[in-house]
């Protein structure tokens, strides 16, 4: 059809034709798609650009404006083509996903190893993972240790080391180490299979706002009609009541806007943000209030060592090494959190024996022929070790602290402060939330003085503690009856009630099942700093969608008068309307590319 513009253009039919026939025979077949899919929008009712584009070309046509319809179906076949094209590279990042687990993997049977197909595996068998391949299944490592690259999964740019009994995900690269996987789920029922379900499913809904522009897109048909109506009875000019037709249109917000919403998604799916449609996309650009949860959201929700402190002389080493001698075995939270520092100390743990546990309480061990005790004070006091001395330990201690007591042979060594520790990322994320004029609220079942303490450590706007599931989703309810519009950020278990209850959910999840299930939009990574992101994110879809909206309504608006008072010919009308509608589609599709590129 190009071909044909171009010789229409030159003028070479006049010395054999006296009229251009070509144009006109080029508009008839080449113009086939347009008129297509306007008498299948006719046989459905349906009010569409293609319907009110094909009556402007055969108008067109009927007063001799050959070379007008041939321009005019060229470009309107232009625009189609730059919006698959657009649309269809939107969608290469969910193809990429979906292609990116192996067809083939390594598995141990028999004493063998041998490739089999990956559909072919079954739950509770040992596959075998070489540096460089991709991960196909979720499990848990059995042998082995390397870095995987998880962030098709969670975003994160950097490896995570795997040990023993950690676990993987499928979609993950194995970078540097050989592992042996015991097989936990496979295909769809995986991490990563679910995050393909959901995001196909997020491109597949439509928006409250992608109703809007199809129904924006249809009113400005009917307008066109109307004024077109209004022209030729006001004007009998038929020629500007074609180019009334002709330059009205709300094809480039009706494509768009969901080309704008898919780039959010596919740009959130590449950070490890999950958005389960362009609804929840939508209403993220409302928000205006942020409640954030604060164990396993705001902290690591694991107990950390703060503080070693020795009494009478003795050292914080060895305060540290007697406790973890007695809790190297042991599955309480605080108890293991001591191991772990004693082992990020380097300190030497001896073999135990006689270990009794009091529930509640503490424990105690034989270490050769002395005796450990770790616990409460309580637990010390009723064994005969006197705790006077650690009074300057207790006024040190700082609220959210547990505090732990350890003697030796009824004397008392000294104490051990835990705490849950806020994210590394914490403070900032908040930080810039605020910065970008959101309130913040903090809501805990811990106590009211640590909510305090953490709430002036982040600097949000109001701290509550002391709160059950139901006075959380009461206080959402709350915020919601003021008018506020609420982003309700948990770990996706513990919270569910205010996340379902929110405006939008967003789940600290880390890929669990439980938040992918719960949220309306999920990250897959601890990282708080991706929480920005996604706000952004939202607000650019949402900027271009009304630019695009209000840039619509002003060009169809200038159009109509300058074709009513007869300043608009057909041929120009043509690429007013055309140039607008790349405009608008290109105007969405840079999302794309900007978004990518962060």
């Amino acid at each position: 059809m190009a071909l044909i513009v171009i010789a229409s253009l030159s003028g070479w039919w006049r010395a054999f034709m006296d009229r251009d026939w070509l144009a006109f025979a080029g508009t008839i077949l080449g113009g086939f798609p347009i008129y297509r899919e306007a008498w299948e929008n006719l046989l459905k009712r349906r009010m569409t650009m293609e319907l009110s584009m094909t009556i402007a070309l055969l108008a067109a046509l009927a007063i001799g404006q050959f070379f007008t319809a041939i321009v005019i179906a060229f470009f309107v076949l232009f625009a189609e083509l730059l919006e698959g094209y657009t649309v269809s590279g939107g969608r290469k990042a969910i193809e990429k996903l979906i292609d990116a687990l192996p067809r083939q993997v390594t598995i141990r049977r028999d004493g063998r190893e041998q490739q089999v197909a990956v559909d072919d595996i079954s739950i509770g068998e040992t596959i075998v993972i070489r540096p460089g391949e991709r991960i196909p299944v979720d499990g848990m490592v059995t042998k082995g240790n390397s870095f995987v690259d998880q962030s098709s999964i969670t975003g994160e740019s950097l490896p995570v080391e795997k040990v023993e009994h950690t676990d993987v995900f499928a979609g993950t690269i194995n970078k540097n180490g050989v592992l042996e996987v015991s097989v936990q789920r496979v295909g769809r029922d995986t991490t990563f299979g679910k995050i393909v379900q959901v995001v196909e499913e997020a491109e597949k809904s439509k928006a409250p706002v992608e109703r809007i522009a199809d129904r924006l897109a249809a009113g400005l048909v009917y307008f066109a009609f109307g004024a077109a109506v209004l022209t030729f009875i006001v004007t009998r000019n038929l020629t500007s009541t074609i180019a009334v037709i002709i330059v009205a249109g709300a094809c480039g917000v009706a494509a768009g806007t969901p080309l704008a919403i898919l780039a959010g998604i596919g740009s959130a799916a590449r950070r490890g943000i999950i958005v389960k449609g362009g609804l929840y996309l939508e209403k993220l650009a409302e928000i205006d209030t942020i409640v954030l949860d604060k164990t396993g959201t705001l902290t690591l929700g694991v107990p950390e060592v703060t503080g070693v402190r020795g009494v009478a002389g003795a050292s914080a080493e060895k305060v540290l090494q007697n406790a973890a001698i007695a809790e190297q075995h042991s599955e309480h939270p605080l108890g293991e959190a001591i191991v772990r520092e004693a082992k990020n100390r380097k300190l030497s743990l001896r073999q135990y024996s006689d270990l009794r546990y009091v529930p509640g309480k503490g424990l105690s061990c034989s270490d050769g022929a002395s005796t450990i005790m770790v616990g409460a004070a309580t637990f010390l006091q009723e064994n005969g070790i006197q705790i006077d001395s650690a009074g300057d330990c207790l006024q040190e201690l700082r609220p959210g602290e547990s505090l732990v007591y350890v003697g030796r042979d009824k004397t008392l060594l000294g104490t051990i402060a835990l705490a849950d520790r806020l994210r590394d990322e914490a403070i900032e994320a908040v930080a810039k939330l605020k910065a970008q004029g959101y309130r913040t609220l903090l809501l805990t079942g811990d106590s009211a003085g640590i909510a305090s303490t953490i709430g002036r450590q982040l600097g949000v706007d109001e701290a509550r503690g002391g709160l059950l599931p139901e006075q959380k989703l009461a206080k959402i309810r709350e915020l919601l009856g003021q008018g506020r519009k609420v982003a309700m950020v948990g770990d996706g278990i513990n919270d569910a009630p205010a996340l379902a209850e929110a405006t939008v959910g967003i789940a600290m999840g880390g890929g669990t099942d439980v938040a992918l299930e719960i949220a309306d939009i999920t990250l897959m990574t601890a990282d708080l700093s991706r929480l920005g992101d996604v706000f952004q994110i939202a607000i650019r879809c949402y900027r271009v969608i009304m630019f695009n909206f209000w840039g619509t309504i002003a060009v169809d608006t200038l159009g109509i008068i300058l074709a009513f008072l007869g300043l608009l010919a057909p041929i120009v009308a043509a690429l007013i309307h055309v140039g607008s509608e790349l405009a608008f589609i290109l105007n969405s599709a840079r999302l794309f590319g900007r978004q990518h590129s962060k």
